[in-house]
């Protein structure tokens, strides 16, 4: 379907096309995705922006394997406002008292510089009881290759959540417990793009320049990168994203 949506009038480098097309894609046991193809107006405005801050780009030492900068959220309104008014009535959460963060990354590691943590799906932490989390996620790159969004199903999510545990203070005492616990672990680093022992490949989300996937962080996912000889931290050639977390209030809670 194709959504008419007015735009508010602050000015931002992220301005919604009106011309956007919305499809929901199912993912398992009722889950589902919501992917927003030709999303942003100009969203090269985006890349131009991310070249001229690209000393703002921090290296994360735990979690998101490259490259964040944080985004001022007074420049996220026009995303909010499709947020509150798409994706509220998909997902069934309230249009007030949303709490939101978003950031631009760029997958940056080679596979033998993954940590334990980033070797395998995750779930977006629960930062509030009562609360949902949801995620977007929008490509800002050209070469397709480069990769998605899979999800997942957990199958030893207890002993994952022991090494998370373990992880907190000990790096080497959780990758020490998952090689005792998991064959994979005792392999050669990658990225994580199938079935394995942790857990199961539901569905794959292609990756398409402009293109926005929606979804329940508390459902594990992770990139789909089958080529990471592609990685850069290059701008204009690497797997540049932004990406949007939110806390929302289920609807009747």
């Amino acid at each position: 379907m194709t959504a008419g949506y007015t735009r508010s009038c602050t000015v931002t480098i992220f301005r919604i096309n009106p011309n956007l097309t919305i499809t929901e894609q199912p993912i398992a046991d009722g889950q589902f995705c919501v992917i927003v193809d030709d999303f942003l107006l100009e969203p090269r405005d985006i890349i131009a922006y991310a070249r001229e801050h690209a000393g703002e780009f921090e290296r994360q030492l735990q979690g998101y394997p490259g490259v964040l900068m944080d985004i001022d959220n007074r420049r996220l309104s026009e995303i909010d406002q499709f947020i509150r008014s798409q994706m509220s009535r998909r997902f069934s959460f309230c249009r007030g008292n949303m709490h939101h963060s978003a950031h631009i990354s760029m997958t940056t590691l080679r596979p033998d510089e993954l940590n334990w943590g980033q070797r395998y799906c995750h779930a977006d932490p629960q930062t509030e009881p009562g609360r949902l989390n949801f995620a977007a996620l929008l490509y800002l790159f050209e070469d397709e290759a480069l990769g998605g969004t899979s999800f997942y199903r957990w199958k030893e999510e207890a002993l994952l959540q022991r090494a998370a545990a373990i992880g907190a203070t000990d790096g080497a005492g959780a990758l020490a417990f998952l090689q005792q616990h998991f064959e994979m672990f005792r392999a050669p680093a990658t990225y994580m793009t199938g079935s394995n022992e942790v857990a199961e490949l539901l569905h794959v989300v292609p990756a398409r320049f402009n293109r926005l996937v929606f979804y329940s962080g508390d459902l594990p996912h992770s990139a789909y990168i089958r080529e990471p000889k592609l990685l850069s931290d290059d701008v204009r050639t690497g797997r540049l994203t932004l990406n949007y977390f939110a806390s929302v209030v289920p609807k009747g809670a």
